[in-house]
């Protein structure tokens, strides 16, 4: 599979080296949001209930990954315009 890492029927093909650390991740993924425009994104309170949701789901992967949709659960949470497959947010 080379650097394709298979999740269920998804296939994961970022560029993000196998040894970065779930940390560094998360820095990353919060740098990110910190540059969204308030507009594009959800309240704090929305977003806190829709990772409780993510959290107990069955398809969340390493605390990280959604893997219905392959996405990053701390992006897709945050932002109004995207919604969850699974859990119904």
């Amino acid at each position: 599979m080379d650097r394709e890492t298979k999740l269920g029927n998804r296939f994961c093909r970022c560029e993000i080296p196998a040894l970065f650390q779930q940390e560094q991740i998360e820095q990353k993924i919060a740098e990110y949001l910190s540059q969204l425009d308030r507009e594009e994104c959800v309240t704090d309170d929305i977003y806190e209930e829709r990772l409780k949701k993510c959290s107990v789901c069955e398809r969340l992967a390493g605390g990280l990954t959604c893997m219905d949709c392959g996405c990053f659960v701390l992006v897709r949470a945050k932002k109004k315009r995207l919604h969850c497959p699974k859990a119904g947010w």
